[in-house]
């Protein structure tokens, strides 16, 4: 755990909430920051450390973009797990983890919780995210994390196989020009 962030184990719940309440605390993910030191990813990544319980899990979708600081904490945690890391079923259904074909420089490492890394976190978001405000959120991240349209639209392309690639191309295009204040037209959430 990062000195900025605490967890309920630092500190009695009902001291932490009281914290908050003072104004010196503001939630973080599952734990608490405190109100006048900057958020990193790093610290809201650690947030969610003690529920993953298992380092091959992997904050993904709309997690991983919280983590990056393009969005406000989804209501849920968004997991993904590769599928030749032979998690148990029981800790991927309390999870609420996936499966996926996730290759090792897919995520990164933040500390002791992997996140997908922001290209893989864009690309998520743009093939099978049904939140509302999805394109926002991908703008944010092409705005914010270095990633490019060429660059993702090539990544599709060596990778025929995957699914909703023609929804992801439409979505990716469309937060693309909404990061740079072009946004032409509608596009499905």
């Amino acid at each position: 755990m990062t000195g900025s962030s605490l967890t309920p184990f630092s500190l009695s719940t009902t001291e932490l909430r009281a914290a908050v309440l003072d104004g010196e605390l503001v939630p973080l993910g599952d734990g608490f920051a405190p109100l006048d030191l900057p958020v990193t990813a790093l610290d809201r990544a650690n947030t969610v450390a003690p529920t993953l319980r298992d380092q091959r899990v992997v904050l993904s979708d709309r997690t991983a973009a919280w983590v990056w600081g393009w969005c406000r904490q989804p209501g849920s945690l968004s997991t993904c797990v590769s599928v030749a890391a032979r998690i148990s079923s029981p800790e991927r259904r309390r999870l609420g983890a996936r499966e996926a074909v996730i290759d090792d420089d897919e995520y990164q490492s933040l500390d002791r919780v992997r996140v997908t890394t922001p290209t893989r976190t864009v690309i998520d978001l743009a093939r099978h995210s049904v939140d509302a405000g999805v394109l926002e959120v991908i703008a944010t991240g092409f705005a914010h994390s270095g990633v490019t349209l060429p660059d993702v639209l090539a990544i599709l392309e060596r990778r025929p196989r995957l699914s909703f690639v023609r929804l992801a191309r439409e979505r990716l295009t469309a937060a693309a020009a909404l990061a740079n204040g072009q946004h032409r037209g509608q596009v499905a959430p």
